[in-house]
C-alpha cells in the first residue's frame, strides 16, 4: 500500500506549490484520505481471511478495462455466461458500454470500478467493496491493467488470482510495464494466454519462466453456429448482386488487422474473380483511409465497409471466403466463428492463427504484409468451390474437436478450483486464545 499511497500524493514541488504550508490543508486532507483507505484495506482483509464461504458456490470477478464490443470483451461474457451450477460470476467495468449492457441482459451483476488509474485509491476501494459485497471467492482479470489493480486486490485480501492474456499490445513497450507483468506472473494463481505463440511472446518478453503460463484456447458456442443459407435481401440492402462471390472479414479497422493488404489484394482478386465484392465487417479510425484506398485503386464499389454489425452469422452465410490478413493476434473469435460455419479461411502467420488453421487442410495460411500471396490463395478458393467446400468442411470439424465453448469453460473452471482450494487454506487463522 505504500507505493500506492505515494503515487497518490505529490509533494508541492512536484505540484510546482511554494513550501510556505498554504496548501498543508489539502494534503491533510489527502493524508487522512490515504490513512483511511489503508486502515479500510486492512479491515477487510481480516474480515475476508476470516469469513466461511458458503459450501457449493464459488464467487468469481471478472475484470476487464475495455467495454468492448471486441474479442476479449465477448469470450469473457461467454465464460461468465457459461459457468454452471455451482458458480455466480460478477463482471467489474471501469466504463459503461456493450460488455456492461449484455451482461446486465444476461443477468449477471456488474460493477462500475472506474479510476483514474493504478496510484488511484478510488478504483482499489471499489474493488474491495465489491470482493466484500459479491463474497468473490477467485479474481479473473483480463489484460495489462486490470491483471495490476487485481494483483493489488489480490495481495490485500488473499483471495485468488488468475489472468488471461489476449494479445501482445501495451504491456512489452516499456520496462516498468514488463516488469510489473513478471511480478504479477509470480504471485497470480494462474497465468493463461489463448495461444501457444502468446504464451511463449509473454515468457519472453517479461522474463516469465515458462512453467508459470498456461494455454487456454478461446471456444465459441457451437449451438449458435453452422453453415446458414446465403440471405439474398441482406445482399440487396447494401448493393451486392445477389450472384457475387464473397470475401469477408471481421474485426476493428486498425493497422493490426492488415484490411489494407485486404483492399490491394481484391485489385489482384477481383481481375481473376470479375464477380468479387469484399465485405469489411468492424468499425475503428481506418475506415475514411480504408475507403480512400479503394477509390485509388479503382474498386471502390467492390469494398464494402459495413461496420460494427449484429448479424454477423447471417453475413458468414452470405460468404465464400473468410479471411483475416492481421499483422498481430491472439486467437480470434471471429476467426473460430467462420470456421464453424463451414467457411474456409486464409489467414496470415501470425499469433495463434496457425494454432487453427492447418494449411491447405482446413485453409490457407500466407505470410503477413504479403498481398501477392493473400490474393493468390483467395482467388483459388474462389475459382474451385469443391476445394472451398472440403476445406470448410474440415474447418468446421477442426473447430468440433478443439475449439468449443465447453472445452474452454471445463478448462478455466479447472483453474478456479483449485486456486480457490490452496487460498482457503491459506487463509484459515486459528483463534487466539480469548477469540468466539
Amino acid at each position: 500500500m505504500t507505493g500506492i499511497a505515494t503515487q497518490s500524493i505529490d509533494s508541492p514541488q512536484r505540484r510546482g506549490l511554494g513550501s510556505d504550508g498554504r496548501d498543508a490543508p489539502t494534503l491533510s486532507r489527502k493524508a487522512a484520505r490515504v490513512a483511511s483507505a489503508c486502515r479500510a484495506v486492512v479491515t477487510a482483509r481480516a474480515r475476508l481471511r476470516r469469513q466461511s464461504r458458503p459450501s457449493g458456490r464459488l464467487g468469481v470477478l471478472y475484470l476487464l478495462e475495455t467495454g468492448g464490443p471486441g474479442g476479449a470483451e465477448r469470450m469473457l461474457l461467454d465464460l461468465a455466461e457459461n459457468l454452471g451450477p455451482g458458480w455466480e460470476p460478477v463482471v467489474g467495468v471501469m466504463k459503461a458500454g456493450w460488455l456492461q449492457s449484455h451482461a446486465a441482459l444476461a443477468g449477471i451483476p456488474c460493477a462500475m470500478v472506474s479510476g483514474n488509474g493504478l496510484g488511484d485509491l478510488d478504483v482499489l476501494e471499489r474493488l474491495l467493496e465489491t470482493v466484500e459485497t459479491h463474497e468473490i471467492d477467485v479474481i479473473h482479470a483480463h489484460e495489462f491493467y486490470m491483471s495490476m489493480i487485481g494483483s493489488l486486490v489480490s495481495v490485500v485480501t488473499g483471495i485468488p488470482l488468475v489472468v488471461t492474456v489476449h494479445g501482445k499490445s501495451y504491456y512489452p513497450d516499456k520496462r516498468r510495464r514488463r516488469v510489473a507483468c513478471r511480478m504479477v506472473a509470480a504471485s497470480a494463481a494462474a497465468v493463461v494466454t489463448v495461444s501457444q505463440d502468446l504464451r511463449n511472446f509473454f515468457c519472453r518478453t517479461t522474463g516469465t519462466s515458462l512453467d508459470r503460463v498456461q494455454v487456454i484456447y478461446n471456444g465459441i458456442d457451437l449451438r449458435s453456429s453452422g453453415h446458414s443459407l446465403r440471405n439474398v435481401e441482406l445482399l440487396d440492402s447494401v448493393g451486392i448482386p445477389r450472384q457475387a462471390q464473397i470475401v469477408g472479414t471481421v474485426g476493428s479497422l486498425y493497422p493490426v488487422k492488415g484490411h489494407l493488404d485486404l483492399i490491394r489484394a481484391a485489385r489482384t482478386i477481383v481481375t481473376q474473380r470479375p464477380t468479387t465484392h469484399v465485405v469489411i465487417l468492424g468499425r475503428g479510425a481506418l475506415h475514411d483511409a480504408l475507403t480512400a484506398e479503394a477509390k485509388a485503386l479503382g474498386i471502390r464499389d467492390r469494398i464494402h465497409l459495413l461496420g460494427y454489425r449484429q448479424d454477423v452469422k447471417e453475413w458468414l452465410g452470405a460468404m465464400d471466403v473468410f479471411t483475416m490478413p492481421s499483422l498481430s493476434e491472439g486467437l480470434p473469435l471471429s476467426l473460430l466463428e467462420a470456421m464453424a460455419a463451414g467457411l474456409p479461411p486464409v489467414v496470415t502467420e501470425v499469433g495463434g492463427m496457425p494454432e487453427v488453421v492447418r494449411d491447405r487442410e482446413t485453409g490457407f495460411i500466407v505470410p503477413p504484409r504479403n498481398v501477392e500471396s493473400l490474393a493468390d490463395r483467395i482467388s483459388l478458393l474462389l475459382g474451385n468451390p469443391s476445394l472451398a467446400t472440403r476445406m470448410g468442411a474440415a474447418a468446421r470439424d477442426r473447430i468440433l474437436d478443439r475449439f468449443t465453448l465447453d472445452r474452454m469453460v471445463a478448462a478455466y473452471r479447472g483453474v478456479y478450483g483449485p486456486a480457490v482450494e490452496r487460498s482457503v487454506t491459506k487463509r484459515r487463522i486459528p483463534k487466539r486464545a480469548g477469540e468466539t
